[in-house]
């Protein structure tokens, strides 16, 4: 009888926790691009040159969405990888649903930023979103749960 409530119990559970193991790792990947953008604004400010943050969005499932950290050379006048950072990857099972193409988010010295919203979604389940949006005129971030 133990043992009966126990299968129940677990198979009513089970559904529950998937899902919420699923919506962490949209949380977590949500966490990841907000961090690294925000890294890329302070810098930015504290070293007066423009930095962005580089998205490559892949349209295979078994290849994750990526994003980097450059900034920008004054003396070769181009863009190029921050040293100090590594090229990240969105979590597997997650997607950068909106914009749809590969992306550039730029902040400049004056705290500044070119205005974007990035919404990741949990390929198993349309319904489970982020959103990391850009203020253009102040370079704030915000993460939001509707896309």
């Amino acid at each position: 009888m133990v043992l009966a409530i126990m299968v129940t119990l677990v198979a009513i559970g089970t559904p529950a926790i998937v899902s919420l193991v699923a919506h962490q790792r949209v949380k977590r990947s949500a966490r990841d691009v907000f961090t690294e953008l925000n890294g890329a604004r302070i810098n930015a400010i504290t070293q007066n040159t423009k930095y962005r943050v580089e998205f490559t969005l892949n349209t295979s499932t078994s290849t994750p969405d990526t994003f980097k950290v450059a900034r920008w050379n004054r003396a070769t006048s181009a863009w190029e990888p921050d040293p100090r950072k590594s090229t990240m990857e969105i979590n597997q099972g997650i997607d950068i649903i909106s914009p749809t193409s590969s992306f550039n988010v730029e902040f400049f010295p004056n705290g500044t930023a070119t205005a974007q919203s990035i919404c990741l979604q949990n390929t198993s389940d349309s319904t489970d979103r982020m959103k990391v949006e850009v203020q253009s005129s102040t370079g704030k971030l915000q993460i939001g749960s509707v896309c």
